[in-house]
């Protein structure tokens, strides 16, 4: 057997698709576009605890896919949606996963994937404060001060009108207040938010794709502060 490299006739399909003259100034272009166009904050920006590499958010992922002439095609490739729970202890749950395919003039020159679920902690989670037993807003703050009839009394709680609360007093024990839970609670209403994660997963899937097809990978990473 030898070792020798066979040389196809169809070499030309090993060799660049753009010269040497076109990708310095694709690059060139692409560096100028990230200065003049895009903005920190908006398009781009450095999640606090990730390095120092911005990370690409949706609207400039948007212009770069315009600035390149990209169409985003979004392929569903795997949802779960389990509205009462059954499937999944008696919690609700909801799966999205995308693939991003971006076409130019009928070619896809790129894609990416992202996924999105309802179990994310920012979204299986919120933040549970306490409700008003007389309104049920859930307004109540603790008070500062004890109560006018009772100065000796240990500071209570209030319904805080600032927060539309209707302004009621209770006294520090009262169980009403004192037994609900607050902090970090499961979110009870998961099926709200469904329509968010499913465009959490395209605009993942999105980015990804954007970052690979014009190459801006030197400049951005992945909006960190989504996965």
């Amino acid at each position: 057997m030898s070792n020798e490299i066979v040389v196809s006739e169809s070499a030309q399909q090993f060799l660049p698709v753009m010269s040497m003259a076109t990708a310095l100034q694709r690059y060139s272009m692409t560096v100028e576009f990230t200065k003049q166009i895009m903005r920190q904050d908006t398009d781009y920006g450095i999640i606090p605890g990730t390095g120092t590499k911005p990370s690409l958010l949706k609207p400039g992922a948007e212009k770069l896919c315009s600035f390149f002439g990209l169409s985003p095609v979004f392929v569903p490739i795997d949802t779960v949606e389990d509205w009462t729970g059954e499937q999944h202890a008696g919690e609700q749950f909801f799966l999205y996963r995308y693939r991003c395919e971006l076409y130019r003039s009928g070619t896809m020159i790129g894609s990416g994937i992202g996924s999105c679920n309802s179990w994310e902690s920012k979204y299986r989670y919120r933040n549970g404060k306490a409700k008003c037993p007389e309104c049920g807003t859930e307004s109540i703050s603790r008070s500062k001060y004890p109560p006018r009839e009772r100065p000796n009394d240990k500071p209570g709680w209030y319904c805080n009108q600032k927060a539309g609360g209707c302004g009621a007093n209770f006294d520090v024990g009262d169980k009403r207040i004192t037994d609900q839970s607050v902090g970090k609670v499961k979110n009870p209403d998961q099926a709200d938010i469904v329509n968010t994660v499913d465009k959490m997963a395209q605009k993942r899937a999105l980015v990804a794709a954007t970052l690979i097809a014009v190459n801006a990978s030197e400049f951005f990473t992945q909006d960190i502060e989504d996965m």
